[in-house]
C-alpha cells in the first residue's frame, strides 16, 4: 500500500511556517495595486501564485493568481510569464488528476520557454514532462527528460532543480526495483535539499527512503525515516504531510502485527484527511483499517471499513485500492458465510489483477527498454565529453601554431615542437576515433542485445494473447454457470409456486371448517334454547292450567334448564376462542365420566325422555374434549327428536372395550332412520340445510378430525344406534405424535 512520490517543480520561497508565509502573500497583495509596470505585475502574481502552492496548497487561489497572470502576459506578449503561467496551469491540472491536460501545457510552456532560451522554465518543464510519462508507465521517455533536467542543472548549478531531477531519477529506479541506486538518488536528493533547507523537498524524500525500506522489510528502518518526515511535517505545519505519514507509520505496524498501534494512527490520518477531503488518502485509511479488523477476526466492522474505501476507490478509478479491497471483501464474505457475495468480490478482484498484470506487463517491457537506453546514453555521454576536451586541445595548439609563425626567433624550433605537439594531437585523436569505432561495435551488440529484448517483448505478447484465450474460456464457463442458475431458479419458482397452491388449498379448507364451526354453535344452541322458549310461553300463556306444584315444577325445571345452557355455551364459547386461530383438535386423557355428566346436565330439562348413561369400567380416551362433546351432544339431540310420539321414549349411552378399543354408543328405541337420512354422515358431497342432516354432517367431520369411526344400525320401527370406536389409548397417543409431526 506504500506510494513513491513524483515532484512537480515549482518555484517555492522558503519559510518555516505557515502563518510567515500567508503574511507574504498579504503584503504582496497590499504592494501590488501601486506597481504600474505591467511585466513586474505579472512577476508578482506569478510569485503570489507559488506562494498558495506552499506547504498546504490552495489550488483555487494559485490558478486564480495564475489566470490574471497570463492574461496581463498575453496583452503585453510577455512571453517569460506566458511560460510561467503556463507552466503553473499544468501543475494545477496534475494536481486535479488531468494529467493529459497537465502534459499539452507543460509542452506549450517549454515551446516557449525554448523560443526565448529561459533555462529555468526549460528545467522545471523538463523534470515535470518526466514525471507525466513516469505516471504513464513511459520510463524511457521520463527519463530522457530527467536527464535532460539534471544536465542543464548542472551546467547552470541550479541546486533546486538538480535536487528534484535527483529524486525523480530515484523513482524510476524504485520503479526498475534496483532499490540500492533508489537509496542513493534518494539520499542525494535530500542532502541538497537539506543544503538549500527546502522543507518539503526533505520530507518527501525522507518518505521515499521510508517508502523503500518498508518494501524491503527493513522495518526498523523504515519507521525511523517516517518518523523523521512526521516532526518535519509537524514542524512546518502540513496537514496534508502529517496525515501521509501517520498512514505511513500505520502501515509499519501493520506489517508487524502492531494492530492497537495501528488504529490509533490510521485514525489521526483519516480525521485529517476527512478535514482536507482528501478522497485518496480517506479510502487508504479505510482499507488498512478494515485489514486491522480482518486480522481481529472482526468481520462486522472490516466489512464497514473496506467497503467505504471500496466505493471511494472506484470513484477515484484507484485500480490498486479497488483490487486489494475487492480480495478484503472476499475474505470477509466467506467468514461470515455469505457465499455468494465472497464469490462476486472474488470475481472482480480477478477481473481489475487482470487488467493491472496487462499494466505490468507495459511496465517490465518499458523497463527493459529503458535499461538498454540508460547505459547507451551514459555510454555516449561520457564519449561525447572525451572528443570535447580533446577537440578543445587541438584548437589550442592550433592557436599556438599561428602565434609561433608569427615569432620570427626561434621558429624552426617551435615549428618542431609544435609539429610534434600536433602529431601527437593527431595520433591521440586517431585512438578516440578508434575507441569510438570500438564504441561503435559495442552499438552494434547493444543492438543485437536490443533485438533479444523486442524478442522478450514478443513473447510477453504470445503470453498475453494466451492469457487472453483462457479469460475467454472463463467467461464462456461463466456464462454456463450463470445458464445453470437461472435453471435452478425457475425451477426453485415452480416448487414455490407449488407450495402456493397448496397453502391456498389449505386456506380455501381452514374456511369452511369456521363455517362448519359456526354451524355447530347454531345447531348445539338451538335445541336448549327452543326448550327454554316453550317453557317460557306455557308460563305466560296459560298459567292457569298449571297447579301450584307442576308451576314450581316446571320454574325449578326451567332454572336447571337455563343453567345447563349457559355452561354449555360458557363450554362452546371457550372452545371458539382456543380455535379462532388454530381449528385443529388438541388432544388429551378424557374420562368418559365426565362427558356423560356433561350431556346430562345439558339435557336435564328433557322431561319425556328417559337418558340413561353406562360407564361400569370408568373407561377413558385419548382425544380432543370438545370435538367428542358436540359429537355426543348432537347424536343425543337427534335421538330425542326421533322420539317424539314414542311410549317410554328411551336413549341409553354405554361405554365399553374390545380388543384394544375402546367404543361408545347411543341407542334410542324410536322409528329407526333410512339409507337416504344418513347418507349426510358417509357422502362429503351431500347438499344440506339447517333443519336437514347439518347435524350428521357436522358429525362426519368431527369424528374424521379426532380420527373416530362411526358405524349405525337401524330397524324401522325398533329403533337406531350409533357406535362410535376409538384406538387404544397408547395408540391414539402415537398417532397424535405422528400427527402433530405432519402439522
Amino acid at each position: 500500500m506504500k506510494k513513491i512520490l513524483f515532484f512537480l517543480l515549482v518555484p517555492m520561497i522558503t519559510f518555516s511556517q505557515k502563518k510567515v508565509g500567508q503574511a507574504l502573500i498579504d503584503s504582496l497583495l497590499i504592494e501590488l495595486p501601486k506597481i504600474k509596470n505591467q511585466t513586474q505585475k505579472v512577476d508578482e502574481l506569478i510569485k503570489i501564485a507559488g506562494l498558495n502552492f506552499g506547504v498546504n496548497p490552495n489550488l483555487p487561489k494559485m490558478l486564480e493568481y495564475t489566470n490574471q497572470a497570463l492574461e496581463i502576459a498575453k496583452t503585453i506578449n510577455y512571453k517569460n510569464g506566458l511560460a510561467t503561467g503556463f507552466r503553473f496551469q499544468g501543475v494545477i491540472s496534475n494536481s486535479l488528476g488531468k494529467t493529459k491536460e497537465a502534459e499539452l501545457l507543460f509542452k506549450k510552456s517549454l515551446l516557449i520557454a525554448e523560443d526565448i532560451a529561459d533555462k529555468k522554465n526549460i528545467m522545471a518543464n523538463l523534470s515535470n514532462l518526466g514525471v507525466i510519462n513516469s505516471q504513464y508507465f513511459k520510463y524511457p521517455d521520463a527519463l530522457n527528460y530527467f536527464q535532460k533536467a539534471l544536465r542543464i542543472a548542472e551546467k547552470e548549478k541550479r541546486n533546486d532543480v538538480f535536487a528534484n531531477a535527483s529524486g525523480n531519477m530515484g523513482v524510476i529506479y524504485a520503479e526498475l526495483k534496483n532499490n540500492d541506486k533508489a537509496i542513493e538518488f534518494f539520499q542525494k536528493a535530500l542532502d541538497v535539499h537539506t543544503l538549500i533547507k527546502n522543507p518539503i523537498g526533505i520530507v518527501a524524500n525522507l518518505a521515499n527512503l521510508g517508502n523503500i525500506y518498508l518494501d524491503k522489510k527493513e522495518f526498523s528502518k523504515a519507521l525511523d525515516y517516517y518518523e523523521k518526515a512526521l516532526a518535519k511535517n509537524i514542524e512546518i505545519n502540513s496537514e496534508a504531510g502529517i496525515a501521509r505519514e501517520y498512514g505511513h507509520l500505520a502501515s509499519v505496524y501493520t506489517e508487524t502485527n502492531q494492530s492497537e498501534k495501528a488504529f490509533e494512527y490510521f485514525n489521526k490520518a483519516l480525521k485529517i484527511n476527512e478535514k482536507l477531503n482528501y478522497n485518496k488518502g480517506i479510502a487508504y485509511n479505510y482499507q488498512g483499517i478494515g485489514q486491522n479488523y480482518i486480522k481481529k477476526n472482526d468481520f462486522v466492522n472490516a466489512l464497514k471499513f473496506t467497503q467505504k474505501s471500496n466505493k471511494i476507490a472506484q470513484n477515484l478509478k484507484d485500480l490498486e485500492t479497488q483490487k486489494q479491497t475487492f480480495s478484503d471483501l472476499k475474505i470477509i464474505y466467506e467468514n461470515l458465510n455469505k457465499n455468494d457475495s465472497a464469490y462476486i468480490n472474488f470475481k472482480k478482484f480477478i477481473e481489475i489483477k487482470d487488467e493491472l498484470e496487462n499494466e505490468n506487463t507495459k511496465k517490465q517491457i518499458s523497463r527493459l527498454e529503458i535499461q538498454y537506453e540508460f547505459d547507451t546514453k551514459e555510454e555516449k555521454y561520457k564519449v561525447q565529453e572525451l572528443l570535447s576536451f580533446e577537440k578543445l586541445n587541438q584548437q589550442k595548439l592550433t592557436l599556438a601554431l599561428s602565434n609561433s609563425q608569427l615569432n620570427e626567433s626561434n621558429v624552426q624550433r617551435d615549428l618542431i615542437n609544435l609539429n610534434f605537439l600536433k602529431t601527437q594531437s593527431d595520433l591521440k585523436t586517431e585512438q578516440l576515433e578508434k575507441k569510438s569505432q570500438t564504441k561503435e561495435l559495442s552499438n552494434v551488440r547493444k543492438e543485437i542485445e536490443l533485438q533479444d529484448t523486442k524478442l522478450k517483448i514478443n513473447k510477453l505478447s504470445l503470453e498475453a494473447n494466451q492469457k487472453q484465450k483462457w479469460l475467454l474460456f472463463s467467461g464462456l464457463g461463466f456464462l454456463a454457470i450463470i445458464g445453470g442458475l437461472l435453471f435452478y431458479q425457475s425451477r426453485k419458482r415452480k416448487l414455490t409456486n407449488q407450495k402456493l397452491e397448496t397453502l391456498n388449498q389449505n386456506l380455501d379448507q381452514a374456511n369452511k371448517t369456521k363455517t362448519r364451526f359456526f354451524n355447530i354453535l347454531n345447531h348445539d344452541l338451538r335445541s336448549p334454547v327452543a326448550n327454554l322458549i316453550d317453557f317460557l310461553h306455557i308460563q305466560k300463556n296459560s298459567p292457569d292450567l298449571l297447579d301450584e306444584t307442576t308451576k314450581n315444577r316446571i320454574q325449578e325445571t326451567t332454572l336447571t334448564s337455563a343453567e345447563n345452557l349457559l355452561h354449555s355455551m360458557e363450554d362452546i364459547l371457550l372452545w371458539s376462542k382456543g380455535q379462532m386461530q388454530n381449528f385443529k383438535p388438541e388432544f388429551k386423557k378424557v374420562l368418559i365420566t365426565d362427558l356423560f355428566e356433561a350431556t346430562k346436565n345439558h339435557f336435564a330439562s328433557e322431561e319425556n325422555v328417559s337418558i340413561i348413561f353406562e360407564n361400569i369400567k370408568n373407561l377413558e380416551l385419548f382425544t380432543d374434549e370438545n370435538y367428542l362433546k358436540t359429537i355426543i351432544r348432537n347424536l343425543t339431540g337427534n335421538a330425542i327428536k326421533s322420539l317424539q310420539k314414542i311410549e317410554n321414549p328411551t336413549i341409553i349411552w354405554k361405554s365399553f372395550s374390545d380388543n384394544n378399543q375402546t367404543f361408545l354408543s347411543i341407542t334410542d328405541n324410536g322409528k329407526g332412520v333410512t339409507n337416504n337420512q344418513l347418507k349426510a354422515l358417509y357422502d362429503e358431497n351431500e347438499v344440506v340445510g339447517i333443519k336437514t342432516g347439518l347435524g350428521l354432517h357436522l358429525i362426519r367431520d368431527l369424528a374424521k378430525a379426532i380420527d373416530c369411526e362411526i358405524e349405525v344400525d337401524s330397524k324401522i320401527g325398533e329403533g337406531t344406534t350409533f357406535i362410535l370406536k376409538f384406538n387404544d389409548l397408547q395408540d391414539s397417543e402415537t398417532n397424535f405424535n405422528k400427527f402433530s409431526s405432519r402439522v
